[in-house]
């Protein structure tokens, strides 16, 4: 089997997994058996368990990256419609989010690669909350502090949401992002 079709099969078996089981959970073992193939092949491609949740999340995460919306800060429509799309990833994708926490707290490179993702989104937020200070409907405060504890909110939020129910009702979650959101950025 070609190496690439190999690991393509590995990193498939462990999130059909991941769908049903905690990353804690996870054995190479039960990894290469979903995937029909022998253990020594695992360790051809990977060095443990956590390259797999990276190798499972390199394109979601560049996806949720690529469908952000800032064309209209004075949009506040814009706003919602963000969160709804941070929270259909969590109901979508929830079981590799909370894959990918997990394993933060267990290898460092995750974490970096975590904490680098994170960081994007807090750029992000906060430049938009700059503009909206800027043009008057924001008022003024420590914009990355700010941007820091609400993006570290919705991930925590929706991380217990998906570990609780993977079923959560996504226009509820909407719902309370948003009316935060907009409490403390258009008050």
């Amino acid at each position: 089997m070609p190496a690439e079709q190999a690991r393509r099969q590995i990193i498939e078996a462990a999130g059909r997994l991941l769908a049903d089981r905690r990353f804690r959970d996870l054995t190479v073992e039960d990894v290469m058996a979903e995937a029909g193939l022998a253990r020594t092949v695992f360790y051809r491609h990977f060095q443990g368990l956590s390259d797999i949740v990276l190798g499972l999340l390199e394109d979601l995460l560049g996806a949720v990256v690529a469908e952000a919306d800032v064309s209209d800060p004075d949009d506040r429509e814009m706003l919602r419609r963000q969160l709804a799309r941070v929270v259909q990833t969590y109901r979508e994708h929830g079981h590799l989010l909370l894959a990918l926490e997990e394993a933060a707290h267990h290898d460092d490179e995750v974490e970096r690669r975590y904490q680098e993702w994170l960081n994007h989104a807090i750029g992000v937020s906060a430049e938009l909350i700059e503009r909206g200070i800027a043009r008057g409907h924001t008022p003024p405060m420590p914009v990355l502090e700010v941007t820091r504890a609400l993006t570290q909110m919705n991930a925590h939020y929706l991380l217990d949401l998906v570990a609780r129910d993977p079923e959560f009702d996504a226009d509820d979650a909407v719902e309370a992002l948003w009316t935060v959101w907009m409490r403390t950025t258009w008050p």
